[in-house]
């Protein structure tokens, strides 16, 4: 909070959630980047790091998430991103991140244009791991806005189970935001949030 050291950069998934608290303690409004993941990723990778978490659970704190990250930067300068972009072409996307906190943002200018090789310092394409189920023969479950399409994945638990069709509610869900993040839908005001609820897993 030192106007000597500006600008400065924060990344902690936990800002989604306390954002308004840090906000007030602040002297100088920030800007937001905001960047999402395709759900299942978030999900696998959750249920792959933490033994019983199950892949639904992953998938309704990846739309909470979300949802107060997008809630909760209202009203202040928001650059968007997602991590497809970032992965395709990484030195290009995290330029264009940059020159639109300057433009839009107003955040100083960095001294120097952005290198590819300091951008691999911090993004590495190839340890991305728990890609996104898009397996061109994977059966689409439904479509949404633009074509964006929600495709079945491996699971756990055995088709046709109550664990099961728990899971794919939540999925669904989860991909019609995703695919509204996708389109720009989620950013408006009055945006429908999917109603959720949690229970004991």
């Amino acid at each position: 909070n030192d106007s000597n050291n500006a600008p400065w950069l924060q990344k902690d998934p936990r800002m989604c959630i306390a954002l308004r608290t840090w906000v007030e303690l602040l002297d100088v409004e920030p800007a937001i980047v905001f960047t999402y993941r395709h759900p299942l990723e978030v999900a696998m990778s959750l249920q792959k790091r933490n033994r019983g978490f199950h892949a639904e659970r992953g998938l309704r704190l990846w739309i909470v998430y979300n949802m107060r990250a997008i809630e909760n930067s209202a009203g202040l300068c928001r650059v968007l991103s997602n991590n497809d972009d970032v992965m395709a072409n990484p030195t290009k996307e995290v330029q264009r991140i940059s020159d639109e906190l300057t433009k839009k943002c107003g955040v100083p200018r960095p001294p120097h244009r952005l290198s590819e090789d300091v951008v691999k310092q911090f993004i590495d394409p190839t340890l991305h791991h728990n890609k996104k189920a898009d397996d061109k023969k994977g059966k689409v479950l439904a479509t949404f806005k633009n074509d964006c399409v929600a495709k079945d994945f491996k699971s756990i638990f055995q088709e046709g189970t109550q664990n099961r069709n728990t899971e794919l509610d939540m999925y669904l869900k989860a991909m019609k935001v995703y695919c509204d993040l996708k389109s720009g839908d989620a950013y408006h005001e009055g945006y429908e949030w999917p109603s959720l609820t949690f229970g004991s897993n």
